[in-house]
């Protein structure tokens, strides 16, 4: 078997597992619905009611919100690894999540004192103030070009943020924390389409840019006198790469609350499926996230009858073993 012939088969059945969990999801809860009416509505062809709302109303926006956060945690994970030359790099590791979080629950803290509303492009705003702090002084530390020093410092880091989150959290009225809470275990707090719809819009955006830095990206896989040698210039594209990074990584928390290892997981299982080349593993890494996303939503709403897990716990117990193997494995210091 050649070797194109073995990428466009490992494609074709990560297109296949993507399909499969979509119109699981879509197929399966309280109501189970069947998966060739789900398909019919899903082309506008259906004309049961009960399935058309079950699909649209009901699923189809915690879907879109899987997809959403599953691709752009991938693709930031990608970079972030291509970036710090460095496998266990992820945008939780290196606090970016923490630190959008702790911006997104400031603003709300503040909104709820003066009885503001904020829209989601102040969310937005906020989280990325957040990552971009808490990547920042976490990079800081990444100037001595040891990974156990970056992984130390980001677990100070994180007891840091979440003591400020819960001191924050604490002083809130009681609906505002429940929601906080929720939220930080990973929940997809806000599925208004509207919402979702931009959400989408900012991501496509981010990916399409991304595309267009693939010869970049492959060429900071070299190391930088590698990419210097072909003329990639590193400073400008490292930092560009570095808030697409974070803006991926921010938009994600902000559908999807705290998930973490997902940037890490999907990456490097897709460096193992079709190696280094970015070019097949950037769509691969993308596939793999929303695919682990879609079935920590399968999971978090029928595994446990009508009782729904937040999707970030889902996630955390799927992807933390594979954490604890890969740093093992993997060479850190």
């Amino acid at each position: 078997m050649t070797r194109r012939i073995r990428l466009v088969l490992i494609f074709m059945i990560l297109c296949t597992i993507w399909i499969g969990l979509l119109l699981a999801v879509l197929s399966f809860g309280d109501i189970k619905l069947n998966v060739v009416e789900v398909m019919k509505s899903l082309f506008g062809l259906s004309r049961d009611f009960t399935t058309n709302f079950v699909v649209w109303q009901l699923r189809f926006p915690g879907l879109l919100a899987s997809i959403i956060t599953g691709g752009e945690l991938a693709v930031s994970g990608l970079i972030l690894q291509i970036l710090t030359h460095n496998s266990l790099a992820d945008s939780s590791i290196l606090r970016i999540n923490a630190g959008a979080s702790l911006g997104v629950v400031i603003a709300m803290f503040v909104s709820a004192a003066v009885g503001l509303h904020l829209m989601s492009s102040w969310l937005l705003l906020a989280a990325l103030i957040g990552g971009l702090t808490s990547s920042g002084l976490l990079m800081l530390v990444g100037r001595q070009q040891s990974a156990i020093k970056i992984l130390l410092a980001g677990v100070a880091l994180t007891a840091v943020l979440n003591g400020i989150i819960l001191m924050l959290e604490l002083e809130m009225n009681q609906f505002d924390f429940d929601k906080v809470l929720v939220w930080l275990n990973g929940s997809f707090w806000n599925l208004g389409m509207p919402f979702l719809t931009t959400q989408l819009l900012f991501g496509i955006g981010l990916i399409i840019l991304v595309i267009l830095m693939v010869p970049a990206l492959n060429g900071l896989t070299l190391g930088s006198r590698g990419a210097y040698g072909i003329g990639v210039n590193v400073k400008v594209a490292g930092n560009v790469l570095m808030g697409v990074a974070i803006l991926c990584a921010t938009g994600a928390v902000l559908v999807g609350g705290a998930i973490s290892f997902v940037g890490l997981m999907a990456p490097n299982i897709a460096r193992k499926l079709v190696g280094q080349r970015v070019t097949y593993l950037l769509p691969t890494s993308w596939l793999l996230g929303c695919c682990i996303m879609m079935l920590a939503q399968f999971v978090a709403t029928n595994a446990f009858g009508k009782t729904a897990l937040p999707v970030g716990l889902v996630v955390s117990a799927v992807t933390m073993p594979y954490f604890i193997y890969l740093l093992f494995s993997e060479r850190v210091d």
